[in-house]
Order: C-alpha cells, then structure tokens, then sequence
C-alpha cells in the first residue's frame, strides 16, 4: 500500500451496555418446538439486535436534528446572502458513523480542509454524546462512551483506524466503567488550546466559542475524570433536547433499579457505579415545568 494519510481525529465511542448478559447462553438458531420458544427467542432479539438497531437509529435521528437546527435557525433566516454563506461555512460539520458490534464510533477530522470550524463538529459530537447517555438511561438501554483526541487514518471513507479508535476505546472500556461520558486528556487540551485562541476572524472566534460551550458542558465526577455533564441546565439549553423531568424520572428509575438489583445479589462493584449514578441525578434534579 502507499503511505497511509494519516491526521488527527476527535473519535466518540460509544458501548450499549448489557448485551453480554442478554445472550449468556444463545449458541444455533433454536428449533421452535411450541409457539412459546418462537416468543422467548423473539423476546431475545428484541433485547439483543433491536437494541443495537435503537442505539444506531437514536444517534442517527440526534445528528439530523443537529443539521436541522442549524440549517432552519431564525438568525440564518435574518441574514442577507453573503451573511448567509459565511454562516453555513462556519456551521458546517462531518461527524463520520462508524458502526462497532453493540457500539458506535463517531469521529470527526481536524484536517479536513472544507471544514472551517472544526469545533461545530466536536460540538456536534458532545452534545451527541450526552443525549445517548441520557436516553439510554431513560429508555433502560444504557450506554457508556469516551471521547479522545489522537491521530488516525481512514483507510476507506468512513472506516477509522489508528490511536484515535484505541484510546477513545481504552478510554469507554477501562475508565468509563458505568453509564457515563469520559472525555480524555487530549480532548480537554484541544478545548484549552481553542479556548485561549486570540484570532479575530469569523472562524477562529466562533471555534473558540465553541470550545468554551464544551467546556461548559464538562463536570469533574468522584474520580477525578473529566465527564460529559449532560443534566446540566447549560446542557439542555444548548443541545436543545431538554432535562425533561419524565425522562429524568425514567432513568432514576432505572438506576435505582439497577442499585436493588446488584445489592441482591452482592455485586459490590456495580453497586458502588450505580450509586455514584444516583447521586449524580440526586444533585440535577430538574424543575418541572
């Protein structure tokens, strides 16, 4: 092969948690000796694939409402022509999909040259990543995830490899350890580094404040880590999906189901990530409207 191209890259990687459990025993396709089997293997699939296959149509469904919002915006309706174009081009993004057994990747290119803010994509991608957090919750799919900064190469369109995958991976799979956003070292220096930015032009300012909305957007949980804050109210205001107190009430639910459920059975270790999830939500509560 020729040498590969290789850039850097802010990759989300995302793991729907629980599939491991829900097909602990599953081997052939079953043969179907009473319309009872045929509905347990049903049900099984439902919990399984249609999981998978909710998590893929959330974000998908997340990442247009994106491209919506800033394409129908009542400013961009306010502006003149020229006004217009230099708004697209500094609202315009690339958040690759790259699909990964239960999970997801996302990730988008630092070096891609027809981007001209490229913290509309990083943007774009934590305030995806927040709501799948959320909404897995609330839905009792949960989802835990990382997001890092490290150079990569596409070896075809859309197909990531490289230290990126590997440390946004390490990341969700070794820190992240329940449903919970890390954001990695490097992510939080590229913010910094944009953040402190003093160019003047149209680009350079909005990507710094772009950057200062992420960092608004980060709290730093028990552990030390850097997580995606998403019951913040600066987060519902942003991402526009809103804390609704249904939903919060849904994943509370669901947390504290988990808390009762691994206290029966003596699983010390999720009983203690449950708990520091309940009081997350404990000190977020939202006011209901």
């Amino acid at each position: 092969m020729k040498n590969p191209h290789a850039a850097n890259y802010v990759v989300g990687f995302f793991d729907l948690l629980g599939q491991q459990r829900a097909l602990r025993g599953q081997g052939l396709l079953p043969h179907f000796a009473t319309e009872e089997d045929e509905q347990a293997f049903i049900t099984t699939l439902k919990e399984t694939i249609g999981s998978i296959a909710s998590l893929q149509a959330r974000a998908e469904q997340i990442l247009l409402a994106s491209l919506r919002n800033r394409r129908d915006s009542p400013l961009r309706a306010k502006l003149d022509k020229k006004q217009r174009a230099l708004w697209d081009q500094m609202h315009r993004s690339k958040v690759s999909t790259q699909r990964w057994s239960d999970g997801l990747m996302h990730f988008v290119s630092l070096a891609d040259k027809s981007i001209k803010c490229p913290m509309t994509g990083i943007y774009v991608l934590f305030g995806l990543a927040g709501a799948l957090c959320f909404l897995g919750l609330s839905t009792s799919r949960p989802v835990r995830g990382a997001i890092e900064v490290a150079w990569g190469v596409e070896l075809h369109s859309g197909e990531l490899h490289g230290a990126a995958v590997a440390r946004a991976y390490e990341l969700e799979s070794q820190v992240a350890q329940w449903p919970r956003i890390v954001v990695g070292p490097n992510a939080l220096s590229l913010l910094k580094t944009q953040a402190a930015d003093t160019a003047v032009d149209p680009f350079s300012t909005n990507n710094k404040a772009l950057a200062e909305v992420c960092i608004s957007m980060l709290a730093t949980d028990t552990d030390g880590r850097s997580v995606i804050d998403y019951l913040a109210p600066s987060f519902g205001a942003e991402i526009e999906i809103g804390v609704h107190i249904d939903m919060y009430e849904r994943a509370l639910r669901y947390v504290q189901a988990q808390i009762v459920e691994h206290e029966a059975v003596g699983d010390a270790k999720l009983l203690s990530r449950y708990r520091e999830l309940e009081r997350y939500y404990a000190a977020r509560k939202p006011i209901a409207q």
